[in-house]
């Protein structure tokens, strides 16, 4: 055996002390890893976004209409599900933005077949201790 066959076998002083270079992926394998995580990140963005809209509930103050110093009417729209029941807190305040009237409504399914059919205008007359000034949607759940 001659020197120069022994030294192509044995590691050189950097491979022995940090062991053999890696190897690169390939510019192939490299493509795949990158449509692979463009593919995911839209399945998640999807996900996320059909998630969030399914059964959620939006509800809009349309108007209101003090009618004595006990009593006032709230106009509002609720969007959700057509075969969900939604709860939501209506308020009607003073000038000084205090509450003088609460009335919590129910609204139980509706009838419908398509998404537009999803929004539904109400009104609701809520009793108060002093005369209101304005009225509106609280919160619905």
């Amino acid at each position: 055996m001659t020197e120069s066959s022994t030294t192509a076998t044995a590691p050189s002083g950097m491979e022995s002390r940090y062991g053999a270079p890696r190897r690169s992926v390939s510019k192939k394998s490299q493509r795949w890893m990158i449509l692979g995580t463009l593919l995911l990140a839209l399945a998640a963005m999807i996900y996320f976004t059909v998630g969030n809209s399914i059964g959620q509930i939006t509800h809009n103050d349309v108007g209101y209409t003090i009618t004595s110093d006990t009593e006032a009417t709230v106009d509002f729209q609720v969007t959700k599900d057509l075969d969900a029941t939604a709860r939501c807190m209506i308020h009607v305040l003073d000038s000084s933005y205090a509450v003088v009237g609460a009335e919590i409504v129910t609204l139980g399914p509706q009838e419908g077949t398509g998404p537009e059919d999803r929004t539904q205008y109400y009104s609701t007359d809520v009793r108060t201790e002093t005369r209101g000034v304005t009225g509106m949607v609280d919160s619905c759940w």
